[in-house]
């Protein structure tokens, strides 16, 4: 029993390491010949907050309080799950050649263009957090339920991606309708406006029925409005994340022994 535990801590070291190294190798790719690295990842960011506060307080007046902030959160989230989404999906493909040399875990490079997406938006929360106060937010006690919601967040999107992946590798063109996809459910999920400014049953409904709506609700709570989630939107999130990566996981074992041969 002991030797069977130390080999499978073993095992989740190197892919430990493995999913590191994909990492890495995602951030020498995206910042190869930059000379300040990393360091650009702050420059989106705080572009774009100056951007909203120029446009949404002095030409476009929104009836939102703080609007800047509020926005600025909901865009943040949004581009993860694009990002998250959308590398996911050409992950495998995108390794092709790496996955027919070496044998490893597939599922484990989804995984890290999840994590390296999660690490690129790690920049625009740092700005997000340290223009906090100056963009009208207040640090809170609350906000530290904040990565509790972000987790669930990650393995929503986690789940999804591991699902596109394996779609991917057989119907080439479903990044194209993903793209589509994502620019739809931007405007469908509360991040440019508040729910309750929506006076359309049917458009209410749809926004009802998109799982991303719990999500950003629940940023917007700790974040803006300085309040703790419902209970009910903490168990919608936790039932939307448990259901993606349940799904994500099957389809990825089902198709696993003929990933390698369709790539």
């Amino acid at each position: 029993m002991l030797n069977q535990l130390t080999a499978h801590a073993r095992r989740l070291w190197v892919y430990r390491d493995m999913v590191y190294n994909l990492i890495r190798k995602d951030f020498r790719v995206r910042y190869q010949g930059a000379a300040l690295g990393f360091a650009w990842s702050l420059g989106n960011p705080l572009a774009l907050i100056i951007l909203y506060d120029v446009i949404f307080t002095h030409v476009f007046r929104s009836n939102i309080k703080d609007y800047v902030l509020y926005i600025f959160i909901g865009v943040v989230s949004y581009n993860l799950f694009s990002q998250a989404v959308l590398q996911g999906c050409e992950s495998l493909t995108g390794a092709s050649s790496f996955l027919q040399k070496i044998y490893f875990p597939r599922i484990l490079v989804p995984t890290a263009n999840v994590l390296f997406s999660l690490v690129l938006s790690i920049a625009a929360f740092l700005v997000l957090f340290a223009v906090f106060p100056l963009i009208g937010g207040v640090y809170r006690w609350d906000m530290l339920l904040y990565p509790f919601a972000l987790a669930l967040f990650i393995i929503f999107s986690w789940g999804i991606a591991l699902v596109f992946s394996v779609l991917h590798v057989e119907f080439r063109d479903l990044k194209h309708l993903i793209e589509i996809l994502l620019m739809f459910l931007f405007w469908v999920t509360p991040i440019t406006f508040d729910v309750s400014m929506i006076h359309s049953h049917i458009f209410r409904d749809i926004i009802a029925l998109n799982p991303l709506t719990y999500f950003f609700t629940a940023f917007h709570d700790l974040l803006y409005s300085g309040r703790i989630p419902s209970p009910s939107t903490w168990g919608l999130m936790a039932v939307f994340a448990t259901m993606t990566a349940t799904v994500g996981m099957s389809l990825f074992r089902a198709k696993a022994a003929q990933l390698i041969e369709l790539l």
